[in-house]
């Protein structure tokens, strides 16, 4: 049998000759030059002409999609193929037979028997049974999938066959007649990305191969295509591409994500243009020439004036000669081919309303026309200056004002009867704007705009890294709706459409090249051999996406050291691309290693514009802007490239970051680490869904779920810290002036370029949470960066009404006003605040809040009683009974008539099932990392205690609520733990704890509980933990855990909220009045772990699911707003006491989350919900990868003490007793 010599096609293959996939001065073969045009444009320019009857050059997509859209055109498609893409997947690229790529074999070969689409990769499906091959998905970070060191890869080297066999191609792609005159065409294939390595075949010739996973290649297939009149007797076409899944290439390609996803998963495109001159490129940058340096931050961009610099080229094919004069030294040439037919470009602008901007479209070679400058012709390279006539409108992330540029190729003969015909049109998007480093700020149209940012990785949870269109328009419209105004693509350029929808949105990015070395983070900077492959990489990205003026900034790549092959690389871009700034990370790095950041380098500027570290912390973003930057006369702003590791339960401390980053000159902003959970959705045989990881697919190495770390899950829901996040990067600010009379309130409008005018407000007048007063008003026309006073009569009225000054100095009262910003067109929200104008103290044992001594009030005569059996201590009163065990330190609290407890299993809680943050439980070599806490924990057993030594008395308390002595229950303990008790199976932190010497147990301290019964049969119940004072270091909660019954799954809450929010995460959560659901399955996090936490607990009530809705608005006067009408149902009202607490309420706990590496796995109970009540809980931090937790979040001695209280009643509501109604 033959198989197909790859290395021969490449010019190699010979016995020691290296093979051509690793050899990495072998960027490619056949490809040709980058260019700009925007190919899938051109597609969808094709596909419209077809529909209108227009003419449009020749171009098809040939992804699945399309072909099977075209099957139903029948002969009015220009594309068809009966079966569509077939694929065979081999276990190495030596092995392949010849027939998969000959024409008229596909009869003969065998080809997977599941269905194969493109874009896509191979790994997301399961080829062994069709193939005998298996390649699933692998995850790594750091260290690379397999160990072979560069440029060679495993001799296993999985490789993907793709066969497309479709119909001949109409006589009009090859030749087109213009002016009766035939001219040629060129027929070129367009891949928009293949993973890593690919060899292209079309009728059995090798047309060409190409390397870099994430930029287009394109090949000149004219000789090889058969088309309608060809003269071979040829029926149809074959295209053959063989993909390698690991090539040289892989070593500059070790991003944090999954690893060898390969395919074509990416768009392919065949198109047509003329063969002897075509328009190859054109480069348009779009410049304000009346804006220098920084301008006035209140001024909005008026009367600009607009410069176009264009270049561009005129390209023709390997077939078309040009002889004659060969020297070209300053004068100007046109561009000419053979029988002195001449060629020249045309360009019009033309505005949004599709208004041309110049009288006549501009010819440089006209020199009578004084709006051109600096005009240069160089045979086929046109380069000149053109200013705009009228004004024109500043492109910004707040004013994406898009103009068209076309450009027309003429074909000039000056012996034809007609000697001017069109042969050739190109369309590009131009957006005026500069971009400026100046002072330590990176100025956009002479403002210092902050980079409101986030890292974004392509990722689908069904397709891996082959996404849709719809995909990616979904991420950037979440981007903008939460308030984010720039993108890194990090770490590989995009799709095309990307940039084209941030154009268009208005988002500013940064363009990353696809290089990134980590795992060889020193050497391959250095190598000599890699040089040519990282350049090729930076200037194919450079030029293909360098028309859009959302792309500010250009990157030289991710973590991939820093030496003199990068300094090449920003050379070459400054050379080329005046028009914005370079960055890299790794100038901030040491000459060797990758740690500590080094802001001192004197060749740091040599390659970046910006000083960009990752993950500095707060202290040292201080450090720089007031004494390194100063010292070292640093000219360029400080912009975090990676920052808030946003993996699991994280992003805390955004809040202080953001800052920091207002306070100080020099700090602009950064990109959130980073968009997406990479989870791949799976189902397990019960249906549920889960998503997949590093290792869940049985790969080896892996780096488990440190993959998982986006602001959105894998399905695109948003997770808490967006909600944070949007809030600190919202364009309105509210303040409040409590003085006077009534408070005076003032409007901040935070953005650069524009007013407020397109925003329209709503405000809510709140009293103990309850909404009483409500209105909406217009934005003021407030200039950018700009105050004013906010001027509402409806507001007035409503503080007269309700008697505002007086709640204010009532003690007993919250006061807050909250406002909600939004779009006048969609209604879409962009900014919130609250302003408190009023705080009451937290209840107390013997001064309650008249709202809670209302509700509290004992209804009942019954007096409680207090009664023994055996060992058992039971209370008593109107139908409801807490028992006491012989020799636990638990009690048990119950309704007669209902078997079920209502409260039970109280308990002190020391423990929380740890984030990401706290310790990634998957990665048992972090149980001795000092800087996680999460196995200081297991260590210390806070995952199992027990009160042991349980000690029992009777006593009586005075209750607010009764003039009469009530009966207590008084416990005390010894709160022990256990080290290692809890089994943990396939969570490597607690497996690694079996190796480590534990102690058998721990006395943590002492427990004192006393629970205190009225005459309704309330509770009162005060829980003390005093630990040993050396314990309390860093300690996740403090706090107790108890159940209630698990129909009572409905709760009204008054608390900061809506949602979840921890000490460090809480800017965004306001003081209301609210309604949740305690889910069945926790599934916030695609790994259990901590969450559902909220703060502030004024009161809450669990019931039973009802059909009443629970009011929003409260119907009694604001002196006695009460919380009558949300105690709807049956169910327990719980009021804290003394302050108020942190809580959560889950249907799993803390250990069972703990032990699940999915959501399926959990099994919630069936019987209860755990309601947690804390004095504190940690502070989530970005520790995973990043600072830990600050200080002022964590629960220190120092801070906390050794001694705290969570003190709380317990009211049923709703039951019927045998003696009375509650």
């Amino acid at each position: 049998m033959a198989f197909i010599n790859l290395n021969a096609c490449c010019g190699g293959g010979g016995e020691g000759a290296p093979n051509s996939w690793e050899s990495p001065q072998l960027t490619g073969m056949h490809r040709l030059p980058p260019h700009s045009r925007n190919v899938r444009a051109m597609a969808d320019a094709c596909a419209s002409a077809k529909s209108d009857g227009s003419a449009a050059p020749p171009c098809v997509c040939l992804d699945t999609s399309a072909l099977e859209t075209a099957a139903g055109e029948g002969a009015g498609a220009a594309v068809t193929s009966e079966n569509g893409w077939q694929f065979r997947l081999f276990p190495d690229p030596l092995h392949i037979p010849a027939g998969y790529i000959r024409p008229g074999t596909a009869a003969f070969v065998s080809f997977c028997s599941k269905e194969t689409s493109i874009p896509s990769n191979w790994t997301m499906a399961d080829h062994k049974e069709c193939c005998s091959v298996h390649d699933p998905p692998r995850y790594t970070n750091v260290q690379m999938p397999f160990d072979v060191l560069y440029p060679h890869v495993p001799e296993e080297n999985p490789t993907g066959v793709y066969r497309l066999d479709f119909s001949l191609l109409p006589e009009g792609w090859v030749m087109s007649e213009n002016n009766d005159v035939k001219l040629r065409r060129r027929v070129v294939l367009h891949f928009g990305a293949v993973e890593s390595c690919f060899y292209v075949y079309l009728n059995g010739q090798f047309v060409g191969m190409g390397k870099d996973s994430r930029l287009p290649s394109e090949f000149d297939v004219t000789s090889c295509t058969n088309y309608y009149g060809k003269d071979n007797g040829a029926t149809g076409n074959t295209l053959a591409v063989i993909v390698l899944k690991w090539s040289d290439g892989s070593f500059l390609e070790q991003q944090d994500h999954w690893r060898g996803m390969a395919g074509i998963h990416r768009s392919v495109f065949l198109y047509s243009t003329p063969a002897e001159a075509f328009i190859e490129d054109v480069f348009c940058q779009g410049e304000l020439t009346n804006i220098e340096g920084t301008i006035d931050q209140n001024a909005l961009l008026k009367d600009c004036k607009g410069l176009l610099k264009i270049q561009a080229r005129i390209g023709r094919d390997s077939n078309t000669r040009i002889t004659g004069k060969n020297i070209y030294y300053n004068e100007q040439v046109e561009c000419v081919r053979a029988g002195d037919i001449c060629y020249r470009i045309l360009f019009q602008l033309y505005d949004a309303d599709g208004s041309s901007s110049f009288e006549e479209p501009i010819d440089a070679t006209y020199e009578g026309n004084k709006l051109i400058k600096d005009a240069h012709l160089r045979s086929g390279l046109i380069s000149f200056q053109v200013e705009v006539p009228e004004s024109v409108k500043a492109w910004s992330d707040e004013t994406p004002a898009l103009y068209k540029l076309k450009a027309t190729l003429l074909r000039i003969d000056q012996s034809s009867p007609n000697p001017t015909s069109t042969v050739d049109v190109v369309e590009c998007k131009v957006g005026f704007r500069n971009v400026q480093i100046l002072d330590r700020e990176l100025l956009i149209n002479g403002k210092a705009v902050l980079i409101k940012g986030v890292n974004r990785h392509d990722h689908s949870q069904t397709g891996g890294k082959a996404i849709t269109l719809g995909e990616i328009r979904k991420d950037l419209l979440l981007m903008k709706q939460y308030n984010f105004n720039a993108i890194r693509t990090a770490h590989y350029p995009n799709d095309p459409y990307l940039y084209d929808l941030a154009d268009e949105l208005g988002l500013y990015v940064i363009d990353e090249a696809n290089i990134e070395c980590h795992g060889h983070y020193d050497m391959i900077c250095r190598e000599h051999s890699y040089a040519s492959a990282m350049f090729d990489r930076v200037q194919r990205m450079v030029v293909r996406d360098q028309n859009h003026p959302s792309i500010i900034g250009w990157s030289l790549g991710n973590e991939a050291g820093y030496s003199m092959n990068h300094k090449m690389l920003y050379g070459w871009i400054k050379g080329y691309d005046t028009s914005r700034f370079v960055q890299y990370e790794g100038t901030v790095r040491p000459v060797w290693g990758q740690l500590p950041n080094v802001y001192d380098r004197d060749d740091s500027a040599m390659g970046s514009d910006i000083v960009c570290p990752m993950y500095a912390t707060i202290d040292e973003m201080i450090q720089w802007a007031d004494e390194i930057a100063p010292r070292l006369n640093e000219t360029r702003p400080l912009i975090l490239c990676e920052y808030a590791h946003a993996m699991g339960n994280s992003s805390g401390s955004l809040a202080d970051y953001w800052e920091v980053i207002r306070e100080k000159k020099g700090l602009q902003g950064g990109f959130i680490w980073d968009w997406i959970d990479q989870g791949l959705l799976q189902k397990d045989e019960a249906g549920r869904a889960w998503h997949a990881y590093g290792g869940d697919f049985g790969d080896e190495p892996h780096d488990a779920n440190f993959n998982i770390n986006g602001m959105i899950g894998p399905d695109k829901s948003p997770h808490p810290g967006m909600i944070e996040f949007k809030k600190l990067a919202q364009p309105v600010d509210f303040g409040l002036d409590a003085d006077g009379e009534h408070p005076t309130i003032f409007v901040h409008n935070r953005r650069s370029f524009t007013k407020l005018e397109d925003l329209v407000g709503s405000w809510k007048l709140k009293i103990n949470g309850f909404i009483v007063a409500a209105g909406t008003f217009s934005s003021p026309s407030i200039y950018p960066q700009a105050y004013t006073l906010l001027d509402i009569p409806s507001l007035e009225n409503a503080f007269r009404d309700n008697n505002l000054r007086a709640a204010q100095n009532d003690l007993n009262a919250s006061v807050h006003l909250d406002f909600v910003v939004s779009k006048r067109d969609n209604g879409s929200e962009v900014a919130k605040q609250q302003l408190t104008l009023g705080s009451c103290r937290p209840n107390c044992d013997g001064n309650l809040l008249p709202y809670a001594s209302k509700i509290l009030a004992q209804q009942s005569t019954n007096v409680p009683q207090v009664a023994r059996e055996g060992r058992i201590t039971l209370l008593s009163s109107n139908g409801f009974l807490a028992k006491f065990g012989a020799d636990s330190a638990d009690f048990e609290y119950s309704c007669d008539g209902n078997s079920h407890s209502l409260v039970k299993g109280l308990r002190p809680n020391l423990f929380r099932a740890g984030t990401d943050n706290d310790g990634v439980k998957q990665l048992g070599k972090q149980l001795h990392d000092k800087t996680k806490p999460l196995g200081r924990w297991l260590s210390l057993g806070l995952d199992c205690t027990t009160l042991e030594n349980a000690k029992r008395e009777v006593t009586s308390k005075v209750l607010p609520t009764s003039e009469k002595d009530c009966p207590s229950v008084v416990t005390e303990a010894t709160i022990v733990a256990w080290p290692g008790k809890n089994v943990y199976e396939g969570i490597a932190m607690a497996d690694a704890l079996k190796s480590k010497q534990l102690e058998s147990k721990v006395e943590l301290g002492k427990w004192k509980q006393s629970v205190t019964m009225d005459g309704d049969g309330a509770l009162y119940i005060e829980n003390t933990i005093t630990l040993e004072a050396s314990l309390v270091k860093d300690l996740p909660r403090w706090g107790i855990e108890f159940a209630i019954p698990a129909s009572m799954e409905r709760s009204c809450f008054c608390a900061l909220g809506p949602h979840e929010h921890y000490a460090d995460r809480r800017f965004s959560a306001h003081f209301g009045v609210y309604e949740d659901t305690v889910p069945e399955r926790p599934s916030t996090y695609v790994v259990p772990q901590e969450q559902g936490n909220r703060m502030g607990l004024h009161w809450i009530f669990f019931s039973e699911p009802s059909d009443e809705p629970i009011p929003k608005r409260a119907k009694l006067a604001a002196s006695a707003n009460s919380i009558d009408d949300v105690l709807v149902g049956k169910g327990l009202l719980m009021l804290p006491t003394d302050y108020n607490p942190d809580f959560s309420a889950s249907r799993c706990t803390d250990a069972q989350l703990f032990a699940a590496r999915h959501v399926n796995e959990l099994e919630p109970s069936k019987d209860s919900n755990y309601v947690r009540l804390d004095a504190a809980q940690r502070g989530l931090g970005t520790g995973s990868c990043g600072p830990q937790t600050l200080p002022k979040y964590q629960i220190n001695h120092d801070t906390a003490g050794n001694k705290c209280t969570v003190s709380f009643w317990v009211k049923p509501i709703g039951f019927e007793t045998n003696e009375t109604t509650a």
